[in-house]
C-alpha cells in the first residue's frame, strides 16, 4: 500500500474512532456527572453553566406557556428534595406525573434547571 494511501486510511480510522467515542458517551456536551442536589440547594449560583444528569420522578406541572415550555416539579430518585425544572416546548415531549426520567440539565442564571434532553427510565 502506498504511504499516502496508508495515511488516508489511518486518518479515516482515527476519525471513525472519534465519532464512535462521541456516540457512546451520549454526544458532545453531556457530562454524565450526577446532579449535586444538596450543593444546588445551598448555593445554586455556584453551579451556573454546569451540565449534569438528574434521574428524577415527575411530581407536578407548575406552569405552562404555549410556545415557550413548562416548569415541572421533580423528585430526584436518590434524594428527598423537590426541584423545579424547565422543559422547552421545542423538546416536544409528553410528561405524566410519577414517570421517571433521566434529564440532561444545564444550570442557568438564577439557578434555572434547563432540560437539554430527557429519556424515560
Amino acid at each position: 500500500m502506498p504511504p499516502s494511501l496508508l495515511r488516508v486510511v489511518l486518518g479515516l480510522l482515527v476519525l471513525a474512532a472519534g465519532f464512535g467515542a462521541v456516540a457512546l458517551t451520549g454526544g458532545c456536551g453531556r457530562s454524565g456527572e450526577p446532579f449535586p442536589v444538596r450543593a444546588f440547594i445551598a448555593a445554586p449560583d455556584n453551579l451556573q453553566g454546569n451540565r449534569y444528569q438528574l434521574e428524577a420522578e415527575v411530581d407536578a406541572q407548575l406552569n405552562w406557556r404555549e410556545g415557550v415550555g413548562r416548569i415541572i416539579a421533580v423528585r430526584p430518585l436518590k434524594d428527598d428534595a423537590r426541584l423545579p425544572v424547565f422543559i422547552a416546548d421545542s423538546l416536544k415531549t409528553n410528561l405524566l406525573i410519577a414517570q421517571r426520567y433521566r434529564f440532561d440539565i444545564t444550570v442557568r442564571k438564577g439557578g434555572l434547571l434547563y432540560v437539554e434532553h430527557l429519556e424515560k427510565l
